[in-house]
């Protein structure tokens, strides 16, 4: 699995790189995000986790994804966002929700873990920094 990290920090950008993201695309300074993506993936990637709160972001998700992919949707931004239905038809994607998992994804999330593909990055801050 290749994975390729979207952000707008650059700092978050740097730590997906050290947990192993093989490319990193800030879709701050980048102006078509979904089109770099796809070109990184040769046509498009397989799966997009979208935990951004921002409509933006989960319309550019969409557009990163190749035929017979998966967007899942974590972040709750308000407001709606626009899809192409055509696209999303013609193209097999799927779209779905999900705020909790299933027993079978909490399995593969620990054998993911188990394997060793799982760094945890820790630091304490106070409750001033809570937003920073």
């Amino acid at each position: 699995m290749k994975v390729v990290a979207v952000d707008v920090d650059d700092a978050k950008l740097d730590l997906a790189r050290r947990l192993g993201a093989v490319e990193t695309v800030n879709a701050r300074t980048d102006n078509d995000p979904a089109t770099t993506v796809r070109r990184l993936t040769s046509g498009g990637a397989r799966g997009a986790l979208v935990t951004a709160v921002s409509e933006k972001a989960f319309e550019q998700a969409v557009g990163m994804i190749g035929r017979g992919g998966t967007v899942a949707l974590n972040g709750l931004p308000p407001g709606d966002f626009p899809l192409n239905i055509f696209g999303m038809v013609l193209n097999g994607i799927t779209i779905r929700g999900s705020i909790v998992g299933t027993r079978l994804d909490l399995q593969e999330s620990l054998e993911v873990a188990g394997d060793g593909k799982v760094k945890a990055t820790i630091s304490t801050a106070g409750l001033e920094d809570i937003n920073s």
